[in-house]
């Protein structure tokens, strides 16, 4: 599901980046790689270190808490962290990029997961399905706690 998402957000605002952010079609399509892959590693290491909280309300349509808000900006900043080194963009055109995406990556979940719902529901998303990597140890994980 996480790979139908970055495709909507590559199809909704590639053109943008592409305009705003003078990325090339190469570039973009990388950012969008980076993109999957940073949200991915960050929510991983956030569920195991304790920040379940945070990614649920942060990919929930409900408004962001102070939680969730950390989570956006820790995702953000790692994400311009990312493009600045992997695309080889300044680090003010990164942070727009990266802000750019996570408005939409966010907007993307909440419209999929809505207000209310169960860490597994998050977890499918992210391949939460397969018994091994990521999703298998989330799952685990969410069975800790009854979801």
């Amino acid at each position: 599901m996480i790979d139908n998402i970055m495709n909507m957000v590559k199809d909704q605002i590639g053109g943008d980046l592409m305009e705003k952010f003078g990325l090339d079609s190469s570039q973009k399509d990388e950012a969008i790689n980076i993109t999957k892959d940073t949200i991915s590693e960050t929510v991983s290491k956030e569920a195991t270190g304790g920040g379940l909280s945070g990614i649920m309300n942060l990919f929930s349509s409900n408004d962001n808490d102070s939680e969730g808000n950390s989570m956006l900006d820790n995702l953000t900043s790692s994400l311009s962290s990312n493009f600045s080194s992997k695309l080889g963009v300044d680090s003010s055109k990164s942070s727009g990029i990266a802000g750019m995406i996570m408005e939409k990556v966010s907007a993307l979940f909440g419209d999929k997961l809505g207000s209310n719902f169960e860490i597994g529901d998050l977890l499918g998303m992210f391949g939460g399905d397969s018994k091994s990597g990521m999703g298998g140890m989330l799952g685990k994980l969410g069975g800790l706690f009854g979801k």
